[in-house]
């Protein structure tokens, strides 16, 4: 029994993982008017493209280092759960999970700088009075549902 929750409970994690990356970091997208959440950036056909490139580049890439931290947090959540596991154990398998987020934070940073140099100077002077766009979070004032470095803003 429990195999199959287990077994239902990594699928739906992936499902889950898969659309909140398809959807990109901090929801950045194409929408009705290109990337940047619609706020007047109007992005070429070939700048959303790229966009499109760079994105696609970083789900490939980065797919075994996310699937490997989805393992590390759970053999985490186990040993949390096990009142023989040692604080040695826990802590190690803590810093084998920062260690994961650590590497997936610099490539997110790879990642938006590869952004960055799709957008024109105008693009880019935009984006940074709008308050939005790779590196600037996904909300301002704390209203809004951005979800800043990744699912559940954290990796």
């Amino acid at each position: 029994m429990k195999k199959v929750l287990g077994v239902i409970v990594a699928v739906l994690f992936i499902a889950l993982a898969t659309a909140a990356f398809a959807a990109g970091p901090g929801g950045f997208g194409p929408g009705p008017r290109g990337y940047g959440y619609g706020r007047g950036i109007d992005l070429s056909k070939e700048q959303m493209d790229r966009m499109w490139q760079i994105r696609e580049k970083f789900n490939t890439d980065t797919s075994s280092l996310r699937y490997e931290l989805f393992q590390k947090r759970g053999d985490l959540r186990t040993l949390y759960a096990d009142p023989k596991a040692g604080d040695a154990a826990i802590l190690a398998k803590e810093k084998e999970v920062d260690t994961l987020r650590q590497k997936m934070h610099d490539r997110m940073v790879r990642f938006k700088l590869e952004q960055r140099k799709v957008y024109t100077p105008e693009q880019l002077q935009k984006l940074a009075e709008s308050g939005y766009g790779p590196g600037f979070g996904g909300s301002r004032g704390g209203s809004g549902g951005g979800r800043g470095l990744g699912p559940c803003g954290r990796f």
